[in-house]
């Protein structure tokens, strides 16, 4: 098989990000750039750096040979500079193999790994309003994304597993693999978390979002943080979306701190939160609604920005949905996107943004502990964790299966991923949005 065939057949999707399939993303022709993307993004999850860290071989393998799929003409590992260990390993790496890949040494800034953000520190190039990084001639992959490329390709092994980094208000902070279809609650029990009256983001303290105990670990999956109730990385999840609305029209001031540290604003698009803002808040139908499309949904704008507490992230969201129901899609007779020039001072450093959401207290080194040491006594499976077409069962109610066996296809002429068992054990609930797997052991 072909690497696209064997991406798709191996289930590999985005890890870090929406679960884009990757063999969707492999052209042939026209590539400048294949980024690996290891900036990891929101603060508190150390997944790509811990993996880059222990398993550079593997990344720079990976990278490689998608490069030579995609005819790329240049291969780049971006990824903070503070993050040391990991460069002293890639270069070491690179030393050793001789291979045409360079590394990018990325500032700490946030949000840094957002993959418009990647493509512009690496090429120069600014994607076009609401285009991918195809559009400039480059390609963008998230460091685990790579990992499991050589797992597929390499060792003919399937996505069951997901590194994830288990953090926040916890004794001990670690990142560890986790068989997919796991539950939040009772991994946190195997590792001793105290969650009683806590909140659980799935994700970053950004952009995650609050989960309860019985909800999956899934391909997509970047941590579990644990925060007190009332925390701000927790209430900025938590404002009801009316009073945002309400708010938005009696205290919203248009101090435009919102629109001036916005990434994608900064990055020249036409997006500016505080007039979206002002047009909600005022029931105006102008032009500047559409501009939601464009949001990136950082966060920077609710969390960090509004002096009101306002939720300008909140309110495009909601927008987004509702102009992508009714099939809008964004479009702009513009074809050169130029930078704004205060862009270069209004990065936003991680550490100022950490202070603000009162994290620091919570910032400890997550060290990966390698090893198949998780086994759930059953797993929770959905059937879709990626971008596209959810995947059909394949398995019934009372089938025994095996750990890599696939037990959910996508159709052949829709875009999608396999799904497989991760672990051995008996199909005890089948539909066509999750199957349940008891393992062999339970009775």
């Amino acid at each position: 098989m072909q690497v696209r065939e064997v991406l798709r057949e191996k289930g590999v999707v985005g890890a870090g990000g929406a679960g884009f399939p990757t063999y969707a993303k492999l052209k042939q022709e026209g590539i400048d750039y294949y980024i690996a993307n290891g900036a990891e993004c929101e603060p508190l999850l150390d997944v790509s750096k811990e993996i880059m860290a222990r398993f550079p071989d593997r990344i720079v393998k990976a990278l490689s040979i998608l490069k030579d799929f995609t005819g790329a003409g240049s291969a780049v590992i971006a990824l903070k500079g503070k993050y040391k260990q990991a460069v002293k390993a890639l270069n070491e790496e690179l030393s050793k193999t001789k291979l045409n890949i360079r590394l990018f040494e990325i500032g700490d800034f946030y949000p840094a790994g957002d993959e418009q953000i990647m493509v512009f520190e690496v090429t120069g190039e600014v994607v076009p309003e609401g285009g991918i990084p195809l559009a400039v001639g480059a390609i963008v992959n998230n460091i685990e994304t790579l990992y499991n490329v050589y797992e597929a390709i390499e060792e003919d092994t399937p996505v069951i597993q997901k590194f994830i980094t288990v953090g926040g208000q916890v004794e001990n902070p670690i990142t560890l693999k986790v068989p997919i279809g796991t539950t939040v609650g009772w991994l946190l029990d195997f590792l001793g978390v105290d969650y009683k009256d806590k909140v659980i983001v799935d994700g970053g303290p950004m952009m995650g979002k609050i989960v309860d105990l019985n909800s999956p670990i899934t391909k997509v999956t970047g941590g579990l943080l644990i925060f007190p109730k009332h925390h701000p990385a927790v209430s900025v999840k938590e404002s009801d979306l009316n009073r945002i609305l309400r708010l938005a029209k009696i205290a919203c001031i248009q101090c435009r701190y919102c629109t001036m540290q916005c990434p994608r604003y900064l990055l020249g698009h036409d997006l500016e939160p505080s007039k979206i803002m002002l047009s909600v808040g005022f029931n105006l139908t102008d032009g500047y609604i559409k501009q939601a499309m464009l949001c990136c949904e950082c966060g920077l704008c609710e969390a960090y920005s509004c002096p009101q507490q306002l939720s300008p992230r909140r309110v495009n969201m909601t927008i987004k949905s509702e102009l992508a129901k009714a099939g809008f899609k964004y479009a702009t007779e513009k074809t050169y996107f130029n930078p704004r020039e205060s862009r270069q001072w209004r990065k936003i450093p991680t550490n100022r943004l950490k202070v603000r959401l009162k994290l620091m207290e919570f910032d400890r080194p997550a060290f990966l502990v390698d090893g198949d040491f998780v086994k759930p006594p059953e797993v929770h499976i959905p059937m879709k964790q990626h971008i596209g077409a959810p995947a059909v069962p394949v398995v019934s109610v009372g089938d025994r299966v095996t750990k890599f066996q696939v037990v959910g296809r996508v159709p052949e002429d829709k875009l999608g991923c396999n799904i497989h068992a991760s672990i051995d054990g008996t199909v005890v609930h089948c539909d066509g949005h999750k199957i349940v797997i008891r393992g062999e052991d339970v009775k």
